[in-house]
């Protein structure tokens, strides 16, 4: 029996039809549906690592994360390298790293996943939310703020901690709740169990609200969200020549730990989307655009980051990342 493969391919320089190519050269078949693949190859980025784990839900299907070049904080192969990783994943010379998947309820009926974090914010930046937060069904408080999230240890060290959240080890049985830029200086991240049920509702703003997941799925909030540990793990795979993630998390937190919030959050969203425009970072972060330029000079100055002219509008700058 052939190993079945699904591909997702996010903002990617890798060709899907070299890959498939390659797949056929080693007798593999490609399914569409990632829940009945045994390995779903997530080509390009981190992006596509986490749009991976929208897509299959409570599945736990393996993912191996391909990236154009280098390995990212998901990624474990370089797209060089997919001929051998494959070969290693078919004679199981490979590990499987499990972490804590979120899923969000919103309204009593969608049902969002995410590795890193589910968010709620109202969808213009800058503007105020006000909410109510229960933990299994405790009230805790009733705040008003930027926006509020749940994320995982392995979240912890993304989102969370560039709005003041703590890095929690991974393996930690908890979820941290984050509150986002509250009015309310006494409103502190919170540790809680990883089987409690986190609900954010009552949520008003002056503009519509939404729960984001992992920065990039988007769904209209009317009233709650409902957050808890999904009852599958999300399983990356990685092959053991290769650094784990937490050994590459611990570099990046460690190399970062004196560059300000707002740089290491404009650090990450370029990771995850690619190159973005300072309008466009501020459109994703939700940051005011004068802090993303200040981030995005912080970023500039420790080359971490480069600028990119359009060459069809000089007038158009990007900023992409170094290495």
């Amino acid at each position: 029996m052939p190993l079945k493969v699904c591909i997702v391919a996010g903002n990617s320089a890798i060709e899907v039809a070299e890959v498939r190519r390659l797949l056929a050269a080693h007798g593999l078949l490609e399914v569409g549906d990632p829940a009945s693949a045994d390995v779903v190859l997530a080509l390009g980025d981190d992006r596509a690592v986490l749009d991976a784990v929208r897509l299959l839900g409570e599945s736990e299907t393996p993912i191996l994360g391909v990236s154009a070049g280098g390995t990212g904080y998901l990624t474990s192969v370089s797209s060089d390298e997919l001929g051998a990783a494959l070969e290693a994943f078919e004679r199981g010379e490979h590990e499987q790293e499990e972490y804590t998947k979120l899923k969000g309820i919103v309204d009593g009926a969608t049902a969002l996943y995410a590795l890193n974090e589910i968010a709620v914010f109202p969808s213009r930046s800058a503007a105020l939310m006000g909410y109510e937060l229960l933990v299994d069904g405790d009230f805790v408080w009733s705040d008003r703020a930027d926006g509020v999230l749940v994320a995982t240890p392995l979240g912890s060290t993304a989102y969370a901690l560039s709005a003041g959240g703590a890095v929690v080890f991974e393996g930690a049985r908890v979820l941290e709740i984050v509150p986002v830029n509250s009015v309310d200086p006494s409103k502190r991240p919170l540790i809680v169990p990883d089987t409690a049920v986190v609900e954010v509702r009552s949520v008003t703003s002056r503009y519509p609200c939404e729960a984001v997941a992992d920065g990039g799925w988007r769904v209209r909030v009317r009233q709650s969200v409902a957050v808890a540990k999904a009852e599958t793990p999300v399983r990356i795979i990685k092959l053991r020549s290769k650094p784990s993630v937490r050994e590459v998390l611990r570099d990046k937190v460690i190399g970062a730990s004196d560059m300000p919030p707002s740089a290491k959050f404009v650090l990450k969203m370029l990771e995850l989307k690619g190159p973005m425009s300072a309008r466009e970072l501020a459109e994703e972060t939700r940051l005011p655009e004068r802090t993303v330029r200040y981030a995005l000079a912080e970023l500039l100055r420790r080359n971490l980051v480069r600028k990119v002219v359009n060459l069809r509008d000089a007038r158009q700058i990007y900023y992409e990342l170094i290495g």
